[in-house]
């Protein structure tokens, strides 16, 4: 169950498990599938943040490796996780592709997202992973996907942390630098390679960076934050079943071109930190966004950076692991206030924040 940080400060000092009370937020940033299948959020609340996603699954043979201590593999892992995520994405009108590229192999061409054709291709999904990970063929399909799309894309690419075959670094740059494509590694390889492959990644442009596959398993927020958003102007009524109190957290602003945290931002964020240290499950989402004065890659970096500013105070005053916070950064996209005027781009300079896991 998550639940946007602004509805905390309006619930009462009970603690009182399933305990069914509806609170409003404006633009609840994180979702979950019983907000869905509840129609509590519907299709007209969301506003798609990429046009199109391409899946590009590595069904090698490493991938046939227990994933923790649950019986499955990493694969069957993913496959179960794609399977239980599609059956609540909301059809925008999003173009989707789903690959294998270990070999090549088409599960879902090209087209606009169809929740029942995609379950349906879904199946064809190896169960069973097979041979090497060609990484740089798969990088090159995927630039002749993109070719010739409109708006933006989000490469979804499954990586086992090793590859064979030519070095892909050309290919991944060609991908996101002649293209608007966001690439997001889902890496399978351990702490200190996923540093140094970040490290690399994220220098494409500021949206492509590299997940840890746990994270990516664990946060189905990896997914749908990527793709789409709750409408800043959206009132939306969420079911919460656990009251909670001793948290306030408002939208954490920043000065024009800022990325400093104020005192009272500190304060803010000291409250959550707090919280989260006596609720060991529960995890923070924080997406950035700017104003829409300057170039929109400046400001998609400038969010990043606020965003980060963020989760390193979290970090560093409080000791909340990086695994407890899932991070998002939209530049100017989903403005919450009129961008026309000084008072409207202030209020949109902001990090806002949710909490999950309660």
């Amino acid at each position: 169950m998550l639940i946007n940080t602004k509805t905390l400060k309006s619930l009462s000092v009970a603690a009182t498990l399933g305990c069914l009370i509806a609170a409003p937020t404006m633009a609840l940033e994180v979702l979950t599938e019983e907000d869905f299948k509840k129609r509590i959020i519907v299709e007209d609340m969301l506003v798609r943040v990429a046009d199109n996603a391409i899946f590009l699954l590595d069904t090698s043979s490493s991938m046939n490796d227990e994933f923790r201590d649950t019986g499955m593999s990493k694969l069957q892992i993913a496959n179960a996780q794609f399977k239980k995520r599609n059956a609540y994405f909301p059809e925008i009108g999003h173009k989707f592709a789903i690959y294998e590229y270990t070999p090549w192999k088409e599960i879902y061409p090209l087209q606009t997202y169809d929740r029942d054709g995609v379950a349906a291709a879904l199946e064809n999904v190896r169960d069973e992973g097979s041979g090497p990970t060609p990484l740089a063929t798969g990088a090159g399909n995927a630039i002749e996907l993109v070719e010739g799309l409109t708006g933006r894309t989000v490469v979804f690419l499954f990586y086992d942390g090793e590859f064979t075959g030519p070095n892909p670094d050309p290919n991944l740059w060609k991908l996101v630098k002649e293209n608007d494509v966001c690439l997001l590694m889902i890496s399978g390889a351990d702490e200190e390679e996923n540093e140094l492959l970040d490290a690399n990644v994220s220098r494409l442009n500021a949206c492509s960076r590299v997940i840890p596959y746990d994270a990516f398993i664990d946060r189905p927020e990896y997914t749908t934050h990527a793709l789409f958003d709750v409408r800043a102007t959206e009132e939306v009524v969420t079911d919460i079943e656990t009251r909670i109190s001793g948290v306030r957290v408002e939208n954490i602003v920043f000065g024009f071109d800022k990325t400093e945290l104020t005192a009272d931002d500190k304060a803010e964020l000291d409250a959550l930190g707090a919280f989260m240290k006596t609720k060991p499950a529960a995890y923070a989402v924080l997406s950035g966004y700017t104003d829409n004065v300057g170039i929109e890659d400046y400001n998609e970096h400038l969010s990043q950076m606020r965003t980060e500013q963020v989760a390193a105070y979290l970090s560093e005053e409080h000791g909340i692991d990086a695994s407890r916070m899932v991070l998002h950064w939209h530049g100017s996209d989903n403005p919450i206030a009129d961008n026309s005027t000084d008072e409207g781009r202030a209020q949109n300079r902001r990090v806002e924040v949710a909490v999950g896991g309660l």
